[in-house]
């Protein structure tokens, strides 16, 4: 067995020994608990589903979005095609408000629906815990896919360290003649603390376009968003492509989900200098009947990407996030040759602290970083390759759940707790540890403005023994169901 613990090892022999007293005697009700050992579906029942009906009104939106436009939850809307909201032009949302994207298949002009909030626009969706808004496929249940529509798209102010960058995803010719020359989809500019409105309480599924590979639109596109601009519990569910990409900005994130997306789950690129504290990301078991892309990681961070024009103000920004308390798992048995729990490259940069990778095919691949990254206080599992090697961290190649969560690999029931049960003497090695050393935001602002003392690794507290405690989850804005979900 190669096991590199830095820190802890006579205290997780101990702990793993006494794992089947635990199961056994534990007094708490963990449900699924520990005994799945990350066993997808475990559970015979399924978390989070959304039973809410949507409206029998419907309207369409198309084309260009100018001055301001409210969407009401008494009507379920349809995106046909691409719609820009203009610059200085506002979309309000209203909590509890369907927003369904048409199929390329059923547009006018056969191009994909998408949302673009360009420079200068601003987007308020402010959903609530009861009455998240919901962005997902034109298609009914059990007959929705990955690329039923394109996604959403924010561009913003923000500085990026590339020269008069146009966001990726998009053709020429789906672009309005009416913005042809006016930069539709450019992004950045000097204002770090830029505000391109709210994203709260929101999903959004099955979305994402693949035009060529590196060309894609995602479930969620950020471009040179600013700080000023608030994204919090957001869940980007069985995408085509990436669930959140950065390109540059200031932006800041607090509670954010990817579950089932086919690419990575968080993508930094552009001088992307935000910071972002509770993320949790989740890969689909079933890669046969959903086969992921050729290169599916966690985190992938970018410092400059093609096409690069350097040479301008920001050129020497460097793609740093700032990163406390993600979870991003992979796999329960095995995995496939490719993909990676956290890759960053090509001279970026970054602070990953406090956080659990598990279930890849390697755990971290830093060979190309920038000197300064920081990576410590993780925990790290790997099934073949351990990548390059990470000194102050806790690494196992034998156990992708030997930090002992409830059940990280379960499909329909996931749990990214930490087990305890001080009862018989059993402690995950997650209860403990944070470190708050070098996690400074950046450019404060939006949904964080510090970064908070958990005390606990990874994105969640303590199994209570409860289904809904100490999960940010369990609210009802977020859904595990989506594909059955009879909306």
């Amino acid at each position: 067995m190669k096991f590199q613990i830095k820190s802890t090892g006579i205290y997780l022999l101990l702990f793993f020994a006494s794992f089947s007293l635990y199961l056994t005697s534990c007094k708490k009700d963990f449900s699924t608990a520990a005994a799945t050992k990350g066993q997808f579906n475990r559970s015979t029942k399924a978390l989070y589903s959304d039973t809410r009906t949507v409206p029998v009104a419907t309207k369409t939106l198309s084309g260009i979005i100018t001055g301001t436009r409210s969407l009401s939850n008494d009507t379920l809307y349809y995106l046909s095609g691409p719609v820009y909201v203009d610059s200085l032009a506002t979309l309000n949302i209203e909590a509890g408000t369907f927003i369904k994207g048409v199929d390329k298949v059923n547009t006018p002009n056969g191009f994909p629906s998408y949302l673009v909030v360009r420079r200068g626009g601003k987007i308020f969706a402010d959903g609530t815990a009861e009455s998240p808004i919901v962005f997902t496929s034109q298609y009914s249940a059990n007959n929705r896919n990955e690329g039923d529509w394109g996604g959403i798209v924010i561009l913003g102010r923000a500085p990026v360290n590339n020269v008069r960058p146009k966001i990726e995803g998009i053709p020429a010719e789906q672009i309005p003649a009416a913005l042809a020359s006016k930069d539709a989809i450019g992004y950045g500019g000097d204002i770090n603390n830029d505000n391109s409105g709210r994203l709260v309480n929101v999903r959004i599924e099955f979305a994402g376009e693949v035009i060529t590979e590196g060309n894609e639109l995602n479930g969620l596109t950020l471009g040179g968003v600013g700080s000023g601009t608030t994204l919090d519990h957001i869940q980007v569910s069985i995408g085509a492509d990436d669930a959140f990409e950065f390109f540059g900005g200031s932006v800041n994130a607090t509670y954010l989900i990817s579950y089932f997306n086919d690419d990575d789950d968080f993508d930094f690129d552009q001088g992307y200098q935000g910071s972002i504290q509770f993320a949790v990301a989740q890969k689909d078991p079933n890669i046969i009947a959903y086969p992921r892309s050729g290169n599916p990681n966690g985190i992938e961070s970018n410092n400059v990407t093609s096409p690069i024009i350097t040479g301008g103000t920001y050129s020497g920004r460097v793609t740093t996030p700032i990163l406390s308390n993600f979870s991003i798992l992979g796999d329960t048995t095995s995995a496939p040759s490719a993909g990676t729990g956290t890759v960053f490259r090509v001279g970026s940069s970054a602070v990953f602290k406090n956080s659990v990778v598990g279930g890849f095919y390697a755990g971290a691949n830093l060979g190309t970083a920038a000197g300064s990254l920081v990576f410590t206080g993780n925990y790290l599992h790997y099934f073949t390759n351990n990548g390059y090697p990470v000194t102050g961290n806790n690494i196992d190649n034998t156990d992708s759940n030997f930090f002992l969560l409830t059940a990280p690999y379960n499909a329909t029931a996931p749990d990214w707790r930490y087990v305890s049960d001080p009862i018989n003497g059993i402690f995950s090695p997650l209860a403990s540890g944070w470190n708050g050393t070098g996690l400074s935001v950046t450019h404060a602002g939006g949904s964080l403005l510090s970064f908070t003392n958990t005390t606990f690794i990874g994105a969640f507290g303590e199994n209570d023994g409860t289904q809904n405690g100490n999960r940010w989850d369990s609210t009802g804005w977020a859904s595990y169901t989506p594909r059955t979900n009879t909306y």
